[in-house]
């Protein structure tokens, strides 16, 4: 009987084993497949408009019929696959924007790690229902949220929340990277203020719920073992809630290049995988009736994928444990199927699953960070799992990742290689294993387990956190660099890639010159006068800077979204600049954002007095600020300036006498660009432009691209033409 079967594959109908087998290798590898994927991706984020998903519709149509002859075809067919699905993700969410300006309840549970400030709290909630009713239609995948709760919210937990909904424009913004098309590819379309908020009640059967009463059990019991600060440590290692922290020691960790050691990341979660599959396998061995039945290996592997998804869960589902969730899913699967897993396939398969799913990953800087430290660890050999190369591997990497930081955040981290290898090893190995074996005592309520072992874990992390504060006090640990010098960056990227050579490699060590382009001064780096507009409705913002000096213009902020979308716009530009807070704001009049801006000098129009600055407040007549100086203008009339040796001008909303005295041949000069409100009559328009013909004069708050002053030209930050779909109001 078996030999008939057998001959009925391998004879009668002319296929063979080994021809089946030939015929499966034919096939592109997942190597291949997985690029093909990510590509498609990567081709659909090159668009600002949405593209026709016709073309694309065809050329898979057509890959697919000449794949069952040429099976490399597959290629170009993934990548129509991956284009496909990722224009059909962004015209779902174009149809669930939440509108501003509404009152609703809503419940839904909270996604990922909430973040307090001065007793306020900012959270992700992924909502369930909505009253009224109309609106669960248009209900988005995310809604950020700010305002007071009434208890400690942790991720998974339900909450029914009164809430009114704002803006998306009032959302923060960065100068490095552009968070409103990474909002809308999580599918964060709606904000909104919390109004009133009640915790709902825990199920006992639902996985999100119990895992959000373990994250929630683990913070009450190290708070209650521990002081916050100590306690903050272990809640960093263990859910991956850092708020305990205070930004004291999250500076420390930033300056020496070591913060991923407070978040969850990749190797996190590989290293507790390990422990659980090492584990695992010896507890399986112990009992001969399951060890007959099946291999202990292939139980641990099996058990060790729901392992690592519960722990990148557990830690908040961030993006580098996410990654390494994927990548042990693939290894293990490889294990189970008998094929010898790649490192390369598996880092492209864990690449392209998490582009697939969420294709605004392509344009986090933190994606292709995190690929790309694990591509040189595994070009350097780190399958062999040899302890001392693991530490040389790990030093290579924070060398060669410092090109691509400097040239985006202009600063350096000399003393980050070395930091990493001192501290990185202790941490891995035994802070995060005891922090979880002490989060899993918590559960089963062993309090002296629990409070022995956070308390061991509080004390390694002290004695690093002053490990790292003495070393970031060397000469030269951290250094500040002329950022965005493509030239230095490659130049320097190139003397580093040596260091992938084999050790006894002639010339190897020549890669240790690549620190010169990076430390070498740059043009016009810090003498330069740079001023931006910046777009928020209509309401009037100019920010500058001079060298290191910072100075910031309001005016016209009359209406609320304005006055909470400037926060965001003002703490990206000076994180650009290098500085934590302005040198100078002055006042164009009495109209205020909303928090008020910190700064060292804060001036005023004449004749007014602003009790809700909270803080002193100097007259703008004919004062000295960065890169300028102030107009004397009359009694009750805005502040206006005049920057950048004279070829700068910026004016308030003043009446006809003082623009008239000001529009005098001998006060005016001869500006190139002039800022005006947008709130400006014809006549002043037109005095305007008979008085200064040869200037650009921008009317702010009307609309349009903003406005960018520097090394002598005028430029505009976006594009004139179609608003991008990700741009959303």
């Amino acid at each position: 009987m078996r030999a008939g079967a057998k001959g009925i594959l391998s004879g009668q109908r002319g296929i063979s084993l080994a021809s089946l087998a030939r015929w499966s290798k034919s096939w592109p590898g997942l190597l291949a497949v997985s690029l093909a994927l990510l590509a498609g991706v990567i081709l659909f984020q090159v668009f600002t408009a949405l593209p026709s998903q016709l073309p694309a519709a065809l050329a898979l149509l057509v890959s697919l019929l000449l794949a069952w002859r040429w099976h490399q075809a597959l290629l170009p067919a993934a990548t129509a696959l991956a284009f496909l699905i990722a224009g059909l993700q962004v015209r779902h969410l174009l149809e669930r924007v939440l509108p501003a300006g509404q009152s609703m309840t809503i419940t839904g549970r909270i996604a990922d790690i909430p973040q307090e400030q001065r007793g306020q709290w900012r959270l992700h909630l992924t909502p369930e229902r909505a009253e009224p009713a109309a609106l669960m239609a248009r209900l988005p995948p995310l809604v950020e949220l700010h305002g007071a709760l009434p208890e400690i919210p942790v991720t998974g937990q339900r909450w029914q929340l009164e809430i009114r909904t704002e803006s998306l424009q009032t959302l923060r913004h960065s100068a490095f990277i552009d968070l409103p098309r990474q909002r809308f590819w999580q599918g964060l379309l709606g904000a909104g203020r919390i109004v009133s908020a009640t915790p709902l009640p825990a199920s006992s059967w639902h996985p999100l719920d119990r895992l959000a009463q373990w994250r929630s059990r683990v913070v009450q019991a190290s708070n209650a073992a521990l002081p916050r600060i100590w306690a903050g440590y272990v809640q960093a290692l263990t859910v991956g809630i850092g708020n305990q922290l205070p930004p004291a020691v999250w500076q420390i960790y930033r300056d020496t290049g070591t913060a991923h050691l407070l978040v969850i990341s990749g190797s996190h979660v590989a290293v507790i995988t390990g422990f659980f599959l090492w584990f695992w396998r010896s507890l399986w061995r112990r009992v001969p009736v399951l060890v007959r039945r099946w291999p202990a290996q292939q139980a641990a592997l099996l058990a060790a994928i729901p392992a690592a998804w519960t722990y990148a869960y557990l830690a908040g589902m961030q993006s580098p444990g996410e990654r390494a969730a994927w990548m042990i899913t693939a290894a293990s699967v490889a294990a189970l199927l008998g094929r010898r897993h790649a490192a390369w396939s598996g880092l492209a398969f864990s690449a392209a699953m998490m582009a697939l799913l969420d294709p605004g990953q392509v344009i986090d800087l933190g994606y292709w960070l995190s690929i790309l430290a694990v591509a040189v660890l595994i070009s350097l050999g780190m399958e062999e799992g040899q302890w001392r190369q693991a530490l040389a591997a790990q030093w290579r990497v924070s060398i060669l990742l410092l090109p691509l930081l400097a040239f985006l955040f202009g600063s350096i981290a000399l003393i980050s290689p070395l930091a990493n290898l001192l501290v990185i090893p202790p941490i891995e190995l035994l802070a995060v294993p005891l922090a979880l074996l002490g989060a899993a005592l918590s559960l089963v309520d062993w309090e002296l387990g629990y409070r022995l072992l956070f308390r061991l874990v509080a004390v390694e992390m002290q004695a690093v956190t002053a490990l790292l504060d003495w070393l970031r006090h060397w000469p030269w640990a951290l250094l500040t660099v002329t950022p965005e010098r493509l030239g230095a960056a490659l130049a320097s990227a190139i003397l580093f890639a040596l260091l992938l050579l084999p050790r006894y490699w002639p010339g190897r060590n020549l890669a240790y010159l690549g620190f010169i382009p990076l430390l070498a001064p740059g043009t016009g780096g810090d003498g330069g006068f740079r001023l931006d507009e910046l777009a928020i409705g209509k309401g009037m913002a100019v920010f500058w800077q001079d060298g290191r000096h910072t100075g910031l213009y309001t005016a016209n902020l009359w209406h609320r979204p304005d006055q909470r979308a400037l926060q965001g716009e003002i703490a990206a530009h000076l994180q650009k600049a290098g500085s934590s807070r302005l040198d100078v704001w002055v006042l164009g009049d009495l109209s205020l954002p909303q928090p008020v801006p910190t700064a060292q000098k804060t001036l005023v129009p004449p004749g007014n007095r602003l009790p809700e600055l909270g803080r002193p407040a100097r007259v703008c007549d004919g004062i000295a600020v960065p890169g300028g100086k102030t107009l004397h203008l009359a009694k009750l009339q805005p502040c206006a300036l005049r920057l950048d040796a004279g070829k700068v001008l910026i004016l308030g909303d003043m009446d006809e006498p003082t623009l008239n005295a000001f529009l005098r041949p001998a006060d005016r000069g001869a500006p190139q660009v002039i800022f005006a409100p947008y709130t400006w009559d014809v006549w002043q328009r037109h005095a305007l432009l008979q008085a200064f013909p040869y200037a650009s004069i921008r009317y702010v708050g009307e609309g349009g691209s903003p406005w960018r002053w520097g090394g002598g030209r005028l430029q505009l930050l976006a594009g004139s033409g179609k608003r991008p779909y990700w741009d959303l109001p």
